[in-house]
Protein backbone atom coordinates (compact mmCIF):
# COMPACT_ATOMS: atom_id res chain seq x y z
CA UNK A 1 0.00 0.00 0.00
CA UNK A 2 1.09 3.57 -0.57
CA UNK A 3 2.28 5.91 2.15
CA UNK A 4 1.32 9.37 0.95
CA UNK A 5 -1.81 11.25 1.86
CA UNK A 6 -3.87 12.70 -0.96
CA UNK A 7 -5.90 15.86 -0.66
CA UNK A 8 -9.39 15.97 0.84
CA UNK A 9 -12.05 14.30 -1.26
CA UNK A 10 -14.52 16.38 -3.22
CA UNK A 11 -17.10 13.63 -3.43
CA UNK A 12 -18.98 14.90 -6.45
CA UNK A 13 -15.97 15.28 -8.77
CA UNK A 14 -13.37 12.89 -7.38
CA UNK A 15 -11.99 10.84 -10.26
CA UNK A 16 -11.41 7.75 -8.12
CA UNK A 17 -14.95 7.69 -6.79
CA UNK A 18 -16.30 8.21 -10.29
CA UNK A 19 -14.20 5.33 -11.57
CA UNK A 20 -15.31 3.12 -8.67
CA UNK A 21 -19.00 3.63 -9.49
CA UNK A 22 -18.48 3.60 -13.25
CA UNK A 23 -18.70 0.88 -15.87
CA UNK A 24 -15.11 -0.34 -15.59
CA UNK A 25 -14.54 -3.52 -13.60
CA UNK A 26 -11.63 -3.10 -11.17
CA UNK A 27 -10.02 -6.25 -9.78
CA UNK A 28 -8.98 -6.45 -6.10
CA UNK A 29 -5.31 -6.55 -7.16
CA UNK A 30 -5.46 -3.32 -9.16
CA UNK A 31 -3.15 -0.52 -7.84
CA UNK A 32 -6.21 1.72 -8.12
CA UNK A 33 -7.33 0.71 -4.62
CA UNK A 34 -4.14 1.97 -3.02
CA UNK A 35 -4.78 5.49 -4.30
CA UNK A 36 -8.55 5.26 -3.86
CA UNK A 37 -8.24 4.52 -0.15
CA UNK A 38 -5.46 7.04 0.49
CA UNK A 39 -7.63 10.11 0.34
CA UNK A 40 -8.28 12.14 3.47
CA UNK A 41 -12.01 11.69 3.86
CA UNK A 42 -14.16 14.14 5.77
CA UNK A 43 -16.67 11.92 7.55
CA UNK A 44 -19.92 13.60 8.63
CA UNK A 45 -19.78 14.65 12.27
CA UNK A 46 -23.55 14.91 12.83
CA UNK A 47 -26.78 13.45 11.54
CA UNK A 48 -27.38 16.62 9.54
CA UNK A 49 -23.91 16.36 8.02
CA UNK A 50 -24.64 12.76 7.08
CA UNK A 51 -27.87 13.78 5.36
CA UNK A 52 -25.97 16.45 3.44
CA UNK A 53 -23.35 13.91 2.39
CA UNK A 54 -26.02 11.52 1.16
CA UNK A 55 -27.42 14.22 -1.09
CA UNK A 56 -23.96 14.98 -2.47
CA UNK A 57 -23.13 11.39 -3.35
CA UNK A 58 -26.62 10.39 -4.48
CA UNK A 59 -25.70 10.43 -8.21
CA UNK A 60 -22.72 8.16 -7.49
CA UNK A 61 -24.86 5.80 -5.43
CA UNK A 62 -27.30 5.56 -8.31
CA UNK A 63 -24.43 4.92 -10.72
CA UNK A 64 -23.05 2.16 -8.51
CA UNK A 65 -26.45 0.50 -8.30
CA UNK A 66 -26.72 0.64 -12.08
CA UNK A 67 -23.21 -0.64 -12.84
CA UNK A 68 -22.11 -2.81 -9.93
CA UNK A 69 -23.93 -5.98 -10.99
CA UNK A 70 -21.72 -5.93 -14.10
CA UNK A 71 -18.48 -4.59 -12.59
CA UNK A 72 -18.51 -6.22 -9.15
CA UNK A 73 -16.57 -3.22 -7.82
CA UNK A 74 -18.31 -3.26 -4.45
CA UNK A 75 -17.24 -6.87 -4.02
CA UNK A 76 -13.70 -5.98 -5.10
CA UNK A 77 -13.55 -3.23 -2.48
CA UNK A 78 -14.76 -5.69 0.14
CA UNK A 79 -12.01 -8.15 -0.82
CA UNK A 80 -9.46 -5.36 -0.49
CA UNK A 81 -10.89 -4.62 2.95
CA UNK A 82 -10.66 -8.27 3.96
CA UNK A 83 -6.96 -8.20 3.10
CA UNK A 84 -6.36 -4.90 4.90
CA UNK A 85 -8.19 -6.12 7.99
CA UNK A 86 -6.21 -9.35 8.01
CA UNK A 87 -2.94 -7.42 7.87
CA UNK A 88 -4.15 -5.02 10.53
CA UNK A 89 -5.18 -7.79 12.92
CA UNK A 90 -1.98 -9.70 12.16
CA UNK A 91 0.23 -6.78 13.05
CA UNK A 92 1.93 -7.30 16.40
CA UNK A 93 1.99 -3.56 17.04
CA UNK A 94 -0.81 -1.20 16.08
CA UNK A 95 1.64 1.30 14.67
CA UNK A 96 0.95 1.03 10.96
CA UNK A 97 -1.03 4.17 10.26
CA UNK A 98 -1.62 3.19 6.67
CA UNK A 99 -3.46 -0.08 7.37
CA UNK A 100 -5.72 1.59 9.91
CA UNK A 101 -6.29 4.66 7.77
CA UNK A 102 -7.10 2.78 4.57
CA UNK A 103 -9.32 0.28 6.39
CA UNK A 104 -11.25 3.18 7.89
CA UNK A 105 -11.65 4.84 4.49
CA UNK A 106 -12.76 1.60 2.88
CA UNK A 107 -15.33 0.84 5.57
CA UNK A 108 -16.68 4.37 5.41
CA UNK A 109 -17.16 4.11 1.63
CA UNK A 110 -18.83 0.70 1.96
CA UNK A 111 -21.07 2.06 4.69
CA UNK A 112 -22.23 4.96 2.51
CA UNK A 113 -23.08 2.79 -0.47
CA UNK A 114 -24.64 -0.09 1.49
CA UNK A 115 -26.83 2.40 3.36
CA UNK A 116 -28.12 3.66 0.03
CA UNK A 117 -28.80 0.10 -1.13
CA UNK A 118 -30.51 -0.75 2.17
CA UNK A 119 -32.87 2.20 1.83
CA UNK A 120 -33.72 1.84 -1.84
CA UNK A 121 -34.17 -1.89 -2.32
CA UNK A 122 -34.83 -5.22 -0.70
CA UNK A 123 -32.36 -7.23 1.32
CA UNK A 124 -32.01 -9.60 -1.61
CA UNK A 125 -30.91 -6.70 -3.83
CA UNK A 126 -28.30 -5.61 -1.28
CA UNK A 127 -26.93 -9.15 -1.03
CA UNK A 128 -26.85 -9.53 -4.80
CA UNK A 129 -24.70 -6.39 -5.07
CA UNK A 130 -22.36 -7.64 -2.35
CA UNK A 131 -22.12 -11.16 -3.76
CA UNK A 132 -21.56 -10.15 -7.41
CA UNK A 133 -18.69 -12.22 -8.79
CA UNK A 134 -15.34 -10.50 -8.95
CA UNK A 135 -13.91 -10.86 -12.49
CA UNK A 136 -16.37 -13.68 -13.10
CA UNK A 137 -14.87 -15.86 -10.36
CA UNK A 138 -16.90 -17.47 -7.61
CA UNK A 139 -15.57 -16.43 -4.19
CA UNK A 140 -14.43 -19.18 -1.83
CA UNK A 141 -17.19 -18.25 0.60
CA UNK A 142 -20.09 -15.85 0.82
CA UNK A 143 -18.82 -12.28 0.57
CA UNK A 144 -21.61 -11.16 2.89
CA UNK A 145 -20.55 -13.74 5.45
CA UNK A 146 -16.91 -12.65 5.13
CA UNK A 147 -17.90 -9.01 5.52
CA UNK A 148 -19.92 -9.67 8.68
CA UNK A 149 -17.13 -11.83 10.12
CA UNK A 150 -14.53 -9.18 9.33
CA UNK A 151 -16.53 -6.51 11.13
CA UNK A 152 -17.03 -8.77 14.13
CA UNK A 153 -13.34 -9.71 14.22
CA UNK A 154 -12.29 -6.07 14.15
CA UNK A 155 -14.55 -5.25 17.11
CA UNK A 156 -13.41 -8.26 19.14
CA UNK A 157 -9.74 -8.58 18.34
CA UNK A 158 -8.48 -5.16 17.25
CA UNK A 159 -6.76 -3.49 20.22
CA UNK A 160 -8.24 -0.15 21.23
CA UNK A 161 -5.51 2.47 20.93
CA UNK A 162 -5.58 6.06 19.74
CA UNK A 163 -4.81 4.96 16.19
CA UNK A 164 -7.72 2.48 16.03
CA UNK A 165 -10.39 4.42 17.94
CA UNK A 166 -12.12 5.84 14.86
CA UNK A 167 -11.86 2.46 13.13
CA UNK A 168 -13.71 0.82 16.03
CA UNK A 169 -16.47 3.40 15.71
CA UNK A 170 -16.73 2.98 11.94
CA UNK A 171 -16.84 -0.82 12.24
CA UNK A 172 -19.85 -0.58 14.56
CA UNK A 173 -21.47 1.93 12.21
CA UNK A 174 -21.11 -0.53 9.34
CA UNK A 175 -22.87 -3.26 11.32
CA UNK A 176 -25.66 -0.87 12.31
CA UNK A 177 -26.18 0.03 8.66
CA UNK A 178 -26.37 -3.62 7.62
CA UNK A 179 -28.82 -4.39 10.41
CA UNK A 180 -30.95 -1.37 9.49
CA UNK A 181 -32.33 -3.47 6.64
CA UNK A 182 -35.04 -4.29 9.20
CA UNK A 183 -36.35 -0.73 8.93
CA UNK A 184 -37.18 -1.03 5.27
CA UNK A 185 -39.11 -4.29 5.17
CA UNK A 186 -42.23 -5.72 6.74
CA UNK A 187 -40.45 -9.04 7.24
CA UNK A 188 -39.47 -10.02 10.76
CA UNK A 189 -35.77 -10.00 11.57
CA UNK A 190 -35.54 -13.79 11.83
CA UNK A 191 -36.49 -13.99 8.15
CA UNK A 192 -33.62 -11.73 7.09
CA UNK A 193 -30.33 -13.32 6.07
CA UNK A 194 -28.21 -10.62 7.71
CA UNK A 195 -29.85 -11.26 11.07
CA UNK A 196 -29.52 -15.01 10.66
CA UNK A 197 -25.81 -14.57 10.05
CA UNK A 198 -25.51 -12.48 13.20
CA UNK A 199 -27.57 -14.83 15.36
CA UNK A 200 -25.80 -17.97 14.14
CA UNK A 201 -22.32 -16.49 14.38
CA UNK A 202 -20.04 -18.52 16.64
CA UNK A 203 -18.48 -15.30 17.99
CA UNK A 204 -21.76 -13.80 19.17
CA UNK A 205 -20.86 -14.14 22.85
CA UNK A 206 -17.43 -12.57 22.37
CA UNK A 207 -18.95 -9.73 20.36
CA UNK A 208 -21.52 -9.05 23.09
CA UNK A 209 -18.85 -8.96 25.78
CA UNK A 210 -16.57 -6.73 23.70
CA UNK A 211 -19.37 -4.21 23.13
CA UNK A 212 -20.37 -4.15 26.80
CA UNK A 213 -16.73 -3.70 27.79
CA UNK A 214 -16.40 -0.74 25.42
CA UNK A 215 -19.41 0.77 27.10
CA UNK A 216 -17.97 0.13 30.55
CA UNK A 217 -14.63 1.68 29.60
CA UNK A 218 -16.26 4.84 28.19
CA UNK A 219 -13.11 5.55 26.13
CA UNK A 220 -12.89 9.16 24.99
CA UNK A 221 -11.80 10.06 21.45
CA UNK A 222 -8.06 10.72 21.29
CA UNK A 223 -7.01 14.29 20.53
CA UNK A 224 -5.54 14.89 17.06
CA UNK A 225 -1.79 14.22 17.21
CA UNK A 226 0.55 17.05 16.31
CA UNK A 227 3.14 16.70 13.58
CA UNK A 228 1.67 13.54 12.12
CA UNK A 229 1.86 12.63 8.48
CA UNK A 230 -1.89 12.17 8.71
CA UNK A 231 -2.60 15.31 10.72
CA UNK A 232 -5.35 16.47 8.39
CA UNK A 233 -7.03 13.10 8.55
CA UNK A 234 -6.75 13.02 12.33
CA UNK A 235 -8.31 16.46 12.64
CA UNK A 236 -11.23 15.45 10.46
CA UNK A 237 -11.75 12.27 12.43
CA UNK A 238 -11.63 14.25 15.70
CA UNK A 239 -14.50 16.37 14.40
CA UNK A 240 -16.30 13.22 13.26
CA UNK A 241 -15.88 11.51 16.63
CA UNK A 242 -16.85 14.44 18.83
CA UNK A 243 -19.48 15.96 16.55
CA UNK A 244 -22.37 17.59 18.39
CA UNK A 245 -21.75 15.49 21.49
CA UNK A 246 -18.66 17.29 22.70
CA UNK A 247 -15.23 15.87 23.52
CA UNK A 248 -16.31 14.58 26.95
CA UNK A 249 -18.68 12.05 25.39
CA UNK A 250 -17.47 8.58 24.45
CA UNK A 251 -18.59 8.09 20.87
CA UNK A 252 -17.39 4.50 20.91
CA UNK A 253 -19.33 3.69 24.09
CA UNK A 254 -22.48 5.27 22.68
CA UNK A 255 -22.29 3.37 19.39
CA UNK A 256 -21.47 0.14 21.25
CA UNK A 257 -24.56 0.30 23.42
CA UNK A 258 -26.75 1.14 20.42
CA UNK A 259 -25.48 -1.97 18.63
CA UNK A 260 -26.09 -4.06 21.76
CA UNK A 261 -29.68 -2.79 21.91
CA UNK A 262 -30.28 -3.66 18.27
CA UNK A 263 -28.87 -7.16 18.69
CA UNK A 264 -30.72 -8.08 21.89
CA UNK A 265 -34.12 -6.81 20.77
CA UNK A 266 -34.41 -8.80 17.54
CA UNK A 267 -34.84 -12.52 16.93
CA UNK A 268 -35.93 -13.52 20.43
CA UNK A 269 -37.18 -16.93 19.26
CA UNK A 270 -35.97 -19.57 19.56
CA UNK A 271 -32.84 -18.03 21.09
CA UNK A 272 -30.83 -14.86 20.87
CA UNK A 273 -27.16 -15.37 21.86
CA UNK A 274 -26.63 -11.64 22.44
CA UNK A 275 -29.54 -11.42 24.85
CA UNK A 276 -28.41 -14.60 26.60
CA UNK A 277 -24.93 -13.17 27.06
CA UNK A 278 -26.27 -9.92 28.48
CA UNK A 279 -28.59 -11.83 30.82
CA UNK A 280 -25.65 -13.72 32.33
CA UNK A 281 -23.04 -10.95 32.19
CA UNK A 282 -21.26 -10.69 35.53
CA UNK A 283 -17.84 -9.12 34.86
CA UNK A 284 -16.91 -5.81 36.49
CA UNK A 285 -20.45 -5.09 37.66
CA UNK A 286 -19.19 -2.21 39.78
CA UNK A 287 -17.59 -0.51 36.77
CA UNK A 288 -20.66 -1.26 34.66
CA UNK A 289 -22.92 0.41 37.21
CA UNK A 290 -20.58 3.39 37.46
CA UNK A 291 -20.72 3.92 33.69
CA UNK A 292 -24.50 3.59 33.69
CA UNK A 293 -24.91 6.14 36.50
CA UNK A 294 -22.60 8.55 34.68
CA UNK A 295 -24.59 8.40 31.43
CA UNK A 296 -28.20 8.02 32.59
CA UNK A 297 -29.06 11.32 30.96
CA UNK A 298 -28.77 9.45 27.67
CA UNK A 299 -31.88 7.62 26.57
CA UNK A 300 -30.05 4.58 25.22
CA UNK A 301 -28.45 4.06 28.64
CA UNK A 302 -31.86 3.94 30.31
CA UNK A 303 -33.05 1.29 27.87
CA UNK A 304 -29.83 -0.68 28.38
CA UNK A 305 -30.34 -0.46 32.16
CA UNK A 306 -33.90 -1.73 31.76
CA UNK A 307 -32.68 -4.90 30.05
CA UNK A 308 -30.07 -5.46 32.74
CA UNK A 309 -32.47 -4.91 35.65
CA UNK A 310 -35.25 -6.93 34.04
CA UNK A 311 -33.20 -9.85 32.73
CA UNK A 312 -29.85 -10.05 34.53
CA UNK A 313 -30.26 -11.38 38.07
CA UNK A 314 -26.54 -10.96 38.82
CA UNK A 315 -26.68 -7.27 37.99
CA UNK A 316 -29.97 -6.66 39.77
CA UNK A 317 -28.73 -8.37 42.93
CA UNK A 318 -25.51 -6.35 42.85
CA UNK A 319 -27.39 -3.11 42.25
CA UNK A 320 -29.74 -3.70 45.18
CA UNK A 321 -26.80 -4.45 47.47
CA UNK A 322 -25.22 -1.05 46.89
CA UNK A 323 -25.44 1.55 49.64
CA UNK A 324 -25.14 4.44 47.17
CA UNK A 325 -28.38 3.67 45.35
CA UNK A 326 -29.09 7.40 45.01
CA UNK A 327 -26.44 7.65 42.27
CA UNK A 328 -28.75 5.56 40.08
CA UNK A 329 -32.18 6.66 41.29
CA UNK A 330 -31.63 10.43 41.24
CA UNK A 331 -30.84 10.69 37.48
CA UNK A 332 -33.91 8.59 36.68
CA UNK A 333 -36.14 10.73 38.88
CA UNK A 334 -34.73 13.81 37.19
CA UNK A 335 -35.67 12.36 33.78
CA UNK A 336 -39.19 11.60 34.95
CA UNK A 337 -39.52 15.02 36.58
CA UNK A 338 -38.59 16.69 33.30
CA UNK A 339 -41.15 14.63 31.39
CA UNK A 340 -42.45 17.57 29.29
CA UNK A 341 -38.91 18.00 27.94
CA UNK A 342 -38.09 14.33 27.48
CA UNK A 343 -39.18 11.62 25.12
CA UNK A 344 -42.22 9.85 26.56
CA UNK A 345 -40.49 6.48 26.06
CA UNK A 346 -37.54 7.65 28.15
CA UNK A 347 -39.86 8.50 31.03
CA UNK A 348 -41.74 5.25 30.58
CA UNK A 349 -38.57 3.13 30.76
CA UNK A 350 -37.33 5.04 33.82
CA UNK A 351 -40.61 4.39 35.61
CA UNK A 352 -40.54 0.69 34.75
CA UNK A 353 -37.03 0.39 36.17
CA UNK A 354 -38.15 2.13 39.36
CA UNK A 355 -41.18 -0.17 39.55
CA UNK A 356 -38.96 -3.25 39.23
CA UNK A 357 -36.66 -1.94 41.96
CA UNK A 358 -39.56 -1.23 44.33
CA UNK A 359 -40.49 -4.91 44.16
CA UNK A 360 -37.56 -5.45 46.53
CA UNK A 361 -38.17 -4.66 50.25
CA UNK A 362 -34.50 -3.86 50.86
CA UNK A 363 -34.58 -1.22 48.14
CA UNK A 364 -37.66 0.39 49.71
CA UNK A 365 -36.05 0.41 53.13
CA UNK A 366 -32.81 1.84 51.76
CA UNK A 367 -34.36 4.73 49.84
CA UNK A 368 -36.43 5.80 52.85
CA UNK A 369 -33.34 5.89 55.04
CA UNK A 370 -31.20 7.71 52.46
CA UNK A 371 -31.38 11.43 53.16
CA UNK A 372 -30.79 14.19 50.62
CA UNK A 373 -29.75 17.65 51.74
CA UNK A 374 -31.26 19.29 48.66
CA UNK A 375 -32.57 18.54 45.17
CA UNK A 376 -31.55 21.43 42.86
CA UNK A 377 -33.56 20.25 39.85
CA UNK A 378 -36.82 20.07 41.80
CA UNK A 379 -38.00 23.61 41.12
CA UNK A 380 -41.59 23.72 42.38
CA UNK A 381 -40.39 24.20 45.89
CA UNK A 382 -37.11 24.06 47.74
CA UNK A 383 -37.00 20.68 49.45
CA UNK A 384 -34.37 20.22 52.14
CA UNK A 385 -33.54 17.15 54.18
CA UNK A 386 -35.85 14.84 52.29
CA UNK A 387 -35.42 11.10 51.93
CA UNK A 388 -34.77 9.56 48.54
CA UNK A 389 -38.01 7.62 49.00
CA UNK A 390 -39.85 10.86 49.73
CA UNK A 391 -38.47 12.37 46.54
CA UNK A 392 -39.61 9.30 44.60
CA UNK A 393 -43.13 9.86 45.99
CA UNK A 394 -43.02 13.53 44.98
CA UNK A 395 -41.96 12.76 41.43
CA UNK A 396 -44.39 9.88 40.88
CA UNK A 397 -47.41 11.73 42.31
CA UNK A 398 -46.55 14.72 40.14
CA UNK A 399 -46.25 12.45 37.10
CA UNK A 400 -49.65 10.87 37.74
CA UNK A 401 -51.23 14.31 37.97
CA UNK A 402 -49.45 15.59 34.86
CA UNK A 403 -50.28 12.44 32.93
CA UNK A 404 -53.99 12.60 33.73
CA UNK A 405 -54.15 16.24 32.68
CA UNK A 406 -51.91 16.17 29.59
CA UNK A 407 -50.59 12.84 28.31
CA UNK A 408 -53.39 10.51 29.43
CA UNK A 409 -51.26 7.40 29.12
CA UNK A 410 -52.82 4.72 31.32
CA UNK A 411 -49.64 2.66 31.55
CA UNK A 412 -47.63 5.65 32.73
CA UNK A 413 -49.72 6.44 35.79
CA UNK A 414 -50.34 2.74 36.47
CA UNK A 415 -46.58 2.22 36.82
CA UNK A 416 -46.30 5.27 39.09
CA UNK A 417 -49.09 4.08 41.37
CA UNK A 418 -47.71 0.54 41.40
CA UNK A 419 -44.33 1.86 42.58
CA UNK A 420 -46.07 3.88 45.31
CA UNK A 421 -48.01 0.80 46.36
CA UNK A 422 -44.87 -1.34 46.56
CA UNK A 423 -43.19 1.23 48.82
CA UNK A 424 -46.21 2.11 50.96
CA UNK A 425 -45.69 -0.38 53.79
CA UNK A 426 -42.19 1.04 54.26
CA UNK A 427 -42.90 4.76 54.04
CA UNK A 428 -40.79 6.18 56.83
CA UNK A 429 -40.90 9.66 58.35
CA UNK A 430 -42.31 11.26 55.26
CA UNK A 431 -41.49 14.92 54.78
CA UNK A 432 -44.49 17.27 55.41
CA UNK A 433 -44.40 18.44 51.80
CA UNK A 434 -44.45 14.83 50.56
CA UNK A 435 -47.58 14.19 52.63
CA UNK A 436 -49.21 17.33 51.24
CA UNK A 437 -48.51 16.24 47.66
CA UNK A 438 -49.76 12.71 48.30
CA UNK A 439 -53.10 13.95 49.65
CA UNK A 440 -53.08 16.73 47.05
CA UNK A 441 -53.03 14.09 44.31
CA UNK A 442 -56.04 12.46 45.92
CA UNK A 443 -57.84 15.82 45.80
CA UNK A 444 -57.10 16.23 42.09
CA UNK A 445 -58.26 12.70 41.33
CA UNK A 446 -61.40 13.22 43.42
CA UNK A 447 -62.34 16.35 41.46
CA UNK A 448 -61.73 14.55 38.17
CA UNK A 449 -63.83 11.61 39.35
CA UNK A 450 -66.69 13.93 40.31
CA UNK A 451 -66.91 15.23 36.74
CA UNK A 452 -67.91 11.73 35.59
CA UNK A 453 -66.16 11.93 32.23
CA UNK A 454 -65.21 9.16 29.82
CA UNK A 455 -62.10 8.37 31.86
CA UNK A 456 -63.99 7.76 35.10
CA UNK A 457 -63.04 4.06 35.26
CA UNK A 458 -59.34 4.91 34.96
CA UNK A 459 -59.60 7.65 37.58
CA UNK A 460 -61.60 5.39 39.89
CA UNK A 461 -58.89 2.73 39.68
CA UNK A 462 -56.22 5.34 40.46
CA UNK A 463 -58.24 6.63 43.43
CA UNK A 464 -58.63 3.13 44.80
CA UNK A 465 -54.90 2.38 44.56
CA UNK A 466 -54.01 5.72 46.16
CA UNK A 467 -56.39 5.08 49.06
CA UNK A 468 -54.83 1.66 49.53
CA UNK A 469 -51.37 3.27 49.52
CA UNK A 470 -52.42 5.62 52.33
CA UNK A 471 -54.08 2.75 54.21
CA UNK A 472 -51.01 0.54 53.82
CA UNK A 473 -48.78 3.23 55.28
CA UNK A 474 -51.14 3.75 58.23
CA UNK A 475 -51.40 0.01 58.83
CA UNK A 476 -47.65 -0.62 58.87
CA UNK A 477 -45.88 2.64 59.65
CA UNK A 478 -48.33 5.04 61.35
CA UNK A 479 -46.09 5.73 64.33
CA UNK A 480 -43.28 6.75 61.96
CA UNK A 481 -45.47 8.96 59.75
CA UNK A 482 -47.15 11.48 61.99
CA UNK A 483 -46.75 14.12 59.27
CA UNK A 484 -49.14 12.06 57.16
CA UNK A 485 -51.59 11.80 60.08
CA UNK A 486 -51.44 15.57 60.51
CA UNK A 487 -52.14 16.09 56.79
CA UNK A 488 -55.09 13.68 56.95
CA UNK A 489 -56.55 15.64 59.86
CA UNK A 490 -56.07 18.91 58.02
CA UNK A 491 -57.61 17.57 54.78
CA UNK A 492 -60.24 15.24 56.26
CA UNK A 493 -63.05 16.78 54.22
CA UNK A 494 -61.66 15.45 50.91
CA UNK A 495 -62.52 11.89 51.97
CA UNK A 496 -66.12 12.58 52.98
CA UNK A 497 -67.71 12.16 49.50
CA UNK A 498 -66.35 8.59 49.32
CA UNK A 499 -67.55 7.28 52.68
CA UNK A 500 -70.61 5.58 51.22
CA UNK A 501 -69.25 4.76 47.76
CA UNK A 502 -69.09 0.93 47.45
CA UNK A 503 -65.87 1.20 45.41
CA UNK A 504 -63.99 2.87 48.28
CA UNK A 505 -66.02 2.33 51.44
CA UNK A 506 -63.91 -0.42 53.00
CA UNK A 507 -60.63 1.50 52.71
CA UNK A 508 -62.20 4.83 53.69
CA UNK A 509 -63.41 3.21 56.93
CA UNK A 510 -59.81 2.57 57.97
CA UNK A 511 -58.72 6.10 57.13
CA UNK A 512 -61.72 7.56 58.98
CA UNK A 513 -60.87 5.41 61.99
CA UNK A 514 -57.42 7.02 62.13
CA UNK A 515 -58.85 10.51 61.66
CA UNK A 516 -61.48 9.95 64.37
CA UNK A 517 -58.95 8.55 66.85
CA UNK A 518 -56.54 11.46 66.56
CA UNK A 519 -59.33 14.04 66.43
CA UNK A 520 -60.67 12.64 69.69
CA UNK A 521 -57.24 12.79 71.31
CA UNK A 522 -56.70 16.39 70.24
CA UNK A 523 -60.16 17.47 71.43
CA UNK A 524 -59.47 16.05 74.89
CA UNK A 525 -56.51 18.35 75.37
CA UNK A 526 -57.24 20.95 78.04
CA UNK A 527 -55.78 23.79 76.05
CA UNK A 528 -56.70 23.88 72.39
CA UNK A 529 -54.08 25.23 70.01
CA UNK A 530 -53.77 25.96 66.30
CA UNK A 531 -49.99 26.19 66.44
CA UNK A 532 -48.57 23.63 64.02
CA UNK A 533 -45.72 22.60 66.29
CA UNK A 534 -48.02 22.13 69.27
CA UNK A 535 -50.52 20.08 67.26
CA UNK A 536 -47.73 17.96 65.76
CA UNK A 537 -46.33 17.28 69.20
CA UNK A 538 -49.74 16.09 70.39
CA UNK A 539 -50.19 13.92 67.29
CA UNK A 540 -46.83 12.29 68.00
CA UNK A 541 -47.83 11.58 71.59
CA UNK A 542 -51.18 10.14 70.51
CA UNK A 543 -49.46 7.94 67.91
CA UNK A 544 -47.75 6.05 70.71
CA UNK A 545 -51.20 5.10 72.02
CA UNK A 546 -52.59 4.08 68.63
CA UNK A 547 -53.97 0.50 68.77
CA UNK A 548 -52.44 -1.04 65.64
CA UNK A 549 -54.89 -3.96 65.58
CA UNK A 550 -57.88 -1.66 65.14
CA UNK A 551 -57.65 -1.33 61.36
CA UNK A 552 -59.20 -3.83 59.00
CA UNK A 553 -56.56 -6.04 57.39
CA UNK A 554 -56.03 -5.84 53.64
CA UNK A 555 -53.81 -8.00 51.43
CA UNK A 556 -50.29 -6.65 51.19
CA UNK A 557 -49.95 -4.18 48.34
CA UNK A 558 -47.51 -5.68 45.86
CA UNK A 559 -47.25 -5.10 42.14
CA UNK A 560 -44.85 -6.91 39.85
CA UNK A 561 -43.78 -5.71 36.43
CA UNK A 562 -44.65 -8.12 33.65
CA UNK A 563 -43.43 -7.46 30.13
CA UNK A 564 -46.21 -7.16 27.57
CA UNK A 565 -46.90 -9.96 25.12
CA UNK A 566 -44.89 -9.45 21.93
CA UNK A 567 -42.56 -6.86 23.49
CA UNK A 568 -40.70 -6.59 20.19
CA UNK A 569 -43.63 -4.57 18.82
CA UNK A 570 -42.62 -1.82 21.23
CA UNK A 571 -38.88 -2.30 21.52
CA UNK A 572 -37.83 -2.73 17.88
CA UNK A 573 -39.29 0.59 16.66
CA UNK A 574 -38.04 2.28 19.83
CA UNK A 575 -34.49 0.98 19.45
CA UNK A 576 -34.30 2.06 15.84
CA UNK A 577 -35.67 5.49 16.70
CA UNK A 578 -32.76 5.81 19.15
CA UNK A 579 -30.24 4.66 16.54
CA UNK A 580 -31.69 7.10 14.03
CA UNK A 581 -31.55 10.01 16.49
CA UNK A 582 -28.33 9.31 18.35
CA UNK A 583 -25.88 7.50 16.07
CA UNK A 584 -24.97 10.59 13.99
CA UNK A 585 -26.13 8.66 10.93
CA UNK A 586 -29.10 9.63 8.79
CA UNK A 587 -31.81 7.35 7.47
CA UNK A 588 -34.80 8.61 5.50
CA UNK A 589 -37.66 8.01 7.94
CA UNK A 590 -40.21 8.46 5.16
CA UNK A 591 -39.09 5.06 3.85
CA UNK A 592 -39.36 3.25 7.21
CA UNK A 593 -41.71 0.29 7.33
CA UNK A 594 -41.03 -0.75 10.93
CA UNK A 595 -41.12 2.53 12.91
Amino acid sequence: MGTSASQHVDYATNEYLLRFVGKESISPNNPFWNRFLSFTLKPPATRIDDETLIQKILPMCEALRENNLQTGNLGSLLHVLFNLSSQLLGSAEMENNMFSWQTFNGLFIVRCFTKYLVQTGKEADLIRHIETKVNGKDPDESVLNSYVNTLIDLIIYMPLVDLTYELHVETINCLLVMLSVQLFTTQSADQLQIYRLMMENDRAEKLSIALVQRYVQQPKPPPPPGGSLLLGFASDVWSYLTGAQGPETSTLANQSVLLVLVLINHCSNPRNPYRETLCSYSDNLGNLLTSICATLDREETTLFLYHLVHRNLNFKTYLLSRSDIESLVLPMLCSVYNAPDNNCHHVYMSLIILLILTEDPLFNKTIHSTMLKSVPWYTERMVLDISLGGLLILVTTRTVQYNLLKMRDKYLHTNCLAALANMSSQFYQLHPYVCQRLIGLFQVLAKTHARANSEQATVQEALRILLEVINSCLSHQLIHNTNLVYTLLYKRQVFEPFQHDPAFQDVIQNINMVIDFFTSKLEKEESQSTDVNVVMSRVQQAAIQWPTERLKKFPELKFKYVEEDKPEEFFIPYVWSLVSQLSNMYWDSALFKQC
